[in-house]
């Protein structure tokens, strides 16, 4: 199989961040350690797999982080709390961007002496942009 890469994590590009690492760590079957909490009772070579899955999880997340993002982070040694703090951390921040992001597409005008195919140009990246960040823009 060929080398898998994911973005690096940066402050605008959350969601398509995230959809490509929900892609990417099923393929190295790590996603069970962050969408589940950590079994109780685990014992011998199922505690040592889980522990080895987990560490390897966390390591290809921190790995798709900046500088800043990996010291932020540093401490964290468990895949689904890692996980869902980075998505609380950008979550909050993405509904700013909804927000800015359905205003910028309902305040759409063409601008005086703007060609069409700018203009159209510029509306199909508002559209994706939106569409990015969850916003349904087929009305």
């Amino acid at each position: 199989m060929e080398k898998l890469t994911v973005p690096e994590l940066t402050s605008s590009n959350y969601f398509i961040w995230a959809l490509k690492m929900k892609a990417a760590l099923p393929l190295k079957r790590l996603f069970s350690v962050i969408e589940n909490e950590k079994p109780v009772g685990l014992e011998g070579k199922a505690l040592s797999d889980w522990s080895t899955k987990n560490e390897d999880a966390v390591s290809y997340v921190k790995l798709s982080l900046s500088a800043e993002q990996a010291l932020q982070y540093a401490n964290e040694d468990n895949a689904k709390t890692l996980w869902e703090k980075i998505k609380s951390n950008f979550t909050g921040q993405a509904e700013d961007w909804k927000i800015d992001a359905g205003n910028e597409l309902h305040n759409l005008r063409l601008c005086e002496k703007e060609e069409i195919s700018d203009y159209i140009a510029r509306a199909r990246g508002l559209a994706t942009k939106c569409a990015s960040l969850g916003l349904d823009v087929t009305e």
